[in-house]
């Protein structure tokens, strides 16, 4: 009888006892695991979905849907945990054809607003968490309303009373009149405006060691600095990504020129980990344009059997990547076929916390700031989607990623808060310093002019014995490479003879009855035989034909006749 495991799956609803609890085979692969997840809460449209977990190095990632369920989450357990989550946030929300989906979009833009990743102004935060409210509470009734009752949601990071009270106005005035479904599609479409939607921040930095985040969206592949977008990597303008180590490299054509960025990662998994999310993202929501460049074509990937697979890393500890989803276009033809009823769903409650009764600074240790600050991705330097540690060593610089490189280019968990928001601890500060830095955040942003990455705007010069160093390791492998050919030829020599010239093994007889076994041996087998028997027959009678090494002696003048008589007399 084959073993049955089981996994938790934390879902998106923020009610603990909500999470599923599936059994699966040894043998069942991750497609099963999705499928039972959306199967059990009633949801169609699930190729926006995936599920996420973390392994025994506390590095975050995406179960393979191809791959088998045990051999990916082997270390971190059993029993096993993943969270069920948005993995592709839908390029434009009103293709959500049913509202169960777009209520489970709503709880992830939710959620990714509480933990510091949908980055937006105060003024928007304060809307969103009005729809968040109305949602919730309906409209506002002063009777059952009293001043400070938005203090019991948990809305945003670093709360402030301030926040609460323009929260309170907005829903008030603003959002009344919303229903549920309404508000949800109203917090969804504010947040679809916003440059963070969708955005799962990869700690990175460049070749300067300025701290960046990288984040995939519908648009392409974004580079943030704090709350600013510094580069723009659209889908269609990309032509391969790869990495090395620690290092990801993007190649692009931007404006018919070639050109090629470098990030380091804190590990080599984080490294790999986004090397195949931006596969994963580029192979969703690429359109499928055509645009001439010099001599080729960019192909967009209209359907999953486009996407090619990809392979990144180097020769022994490389990487293989193959899309395991649907393309966006697929979906959304999927989408357009449902023909069920409307799934009717529970709306789960927010999570209350208890209420502030008294002023902000009388109270500040009954809501202790919130270790996320609401300062922008600079804050997230163990992210959403990488290892949760503190980049605090500046990396070296590193030499520009060869144009002819090879390559294309959650652990258990006791809540998803652990899985879904592993952040730095940041420590408790003082109320006069919290409230002077809230005073600065109000202040308007000044732009200032962001550090180009471009890889030839600054010439990196390699250490003295960089190329040495790369020139041995192309000559070792040159010649484990040699020698593997040879050892693979002389195996199949042997196996061969083995097969062909040996009558005394009867388990073999089996295999030589073969069809095509005799058709090789009779096209290809016998032939060559036949050539090497006439090759050593030549090789015999030319070295009978050789003379002896007296004759060979007298030819050189090295002996006489008369010695020669004499040496023959005395034998």
């Amino acid at each position: 009888m084959a073993r049955i495991f089981q996994c938790t799956v934390k879902v998106l609803d923020d009610q603990v006892e909500t999470s599923l609890v599936i059994d699966f085979k040894k043998d069942a692969k991750g497609q099963f695991l999705l499928d039972e997840a959306c199967s059990r809460q009633n949801l169609a449209e699930k190729d926006y979905f995936g599920l996420r977990y973390i392994d025994g190095e506390k590095q975050r990632h995406w179960l393979d849907l191809k791959k088998s369920i045990v051999k990916q989450l082997r270390g971190t357990g059993p029993p096993y945990t993943v969270v069920f989550r948005i993995k592709f946030y839908p390029a434009n929300p009103d293709d959500l054809k049913e509202e169960i989906t777009r209520y489970q979009l709503f709880m992830q833009l939710k959620k990714d607003l509480f933990h510091g990743r949908l980055v937006c102004s105060r003024e928007d935060s304060a809307l969103l968490g009005s729809y968040i409210v109305q949602s919730n509470l309906g409209d506002y009734d002063p009777a059952e309303h009293p001043p400070g009752y938005v203090s019991g949601y948990q809305i945003i990071p670093k709360q402030t009373e301030r926040l609460e009270k323009r929260l309170e106005e907005l829903h008030e005035k603003h959002t009344s009149g919303l229903t549920p479904s309404d508000a949800e599609v109203a917090f969804i479409k504010k947040a679809f405006t916003l440059e963070t939607y969708g955005v799962d921040p990869h700690p990175v930095r460049d070749i300067y060691g300025t701290a960046l985040h990288i984040g995939m969206t519908h648009v392409g592949l974004l580079v943030f600095r704090a709350n600013a977008v510094v580069e723009t990597f659209k889908w269609p303008e990309v032509r391969k990504f790869s990495y090395e180590g620690r290092t990801f490299f993007i190649h692009a054509i931007i404006d018919e020129r070639n050109v090629n960025h470098g990030f380091r990662l804190p590990t080599s998994a984080a490294t790999k980990h986004l090397w195949k999310s931006a596969l994963d993202h580029q192979a969703f929501y690429n359109p499928g344009s055509r645009r001439r460049r010099r001599s080729s074509l960019l192909l967009g990937f209209r359907r999953s059997s486009d996407v090619s697979s990809h392979t990144s890393g180097g020769f022994f500890r490389g990487s293989r990547f193959r899309f395991s989803g649907r393309t966006q276009k697929e979906v959304l033809e999927k989408s357009r076929s449902l023909s069920r009823e409307e799934p009717t769903f529970a709306r789960s409650p927010p999570m209350i916390r208890p209420r502030r009764v008294q002023s902000f600074r009388e109270t500040s240790a009954l809501h202790p700031p919130c270790e996320i600050t609401f300062d922008g991705f600079s804050q997230l330097s163990g992210s959403d989607q990488s290892t949760p540690i503190k980049m605090n060593d500046p990396f070296m610089t590193y030499a520009p990623a060869p144009l002819d490189s090879t390559d294309d280019s959650d652990m258990h968990a006791d809540s998803e808060d652990m899985i879904d928001a592993a952040t730095p601890t940041i420590q408790e500060e003082p109320y006069e310093q919290q409230a002077e830095e809230e005073t600065k955040q109000e202040a308007p942003w000044v732009y200032q002019e962001p550090q180009t990455n471009h890889i030839k705007d600054k010439p990196i010069v390699d250490k003295p014995h960089s190329s040495s160093g790369r020139c041995s390791k192309v000559l070792t492998f040159t010649k484990v490479t040699f020698c593997c050919v040879v050892l693979a030829l002389i195996l199949l020599t042997v196996s061969l003879v083995v097969l062909y010239e040996t009558d005394h093994i009867p388990t073999l007889d089996p295999l030589r009855q073969n069809e095509s076994i005799r058709e090789f041996k009779e096209a290809y087998y016998v032939p060559v035989r036949g050539w090497i028997e006439e090759g050593w027959e030549q090789v015999s009678e030319g070295y009978q034909q050789l003379p002896s090494m007296e004759e060979w002696m007298k030819q050189i003048g090295i002996i006489n006749d008369g010695e020669a008589k004499q040496e023959k007399e005395s034998q």
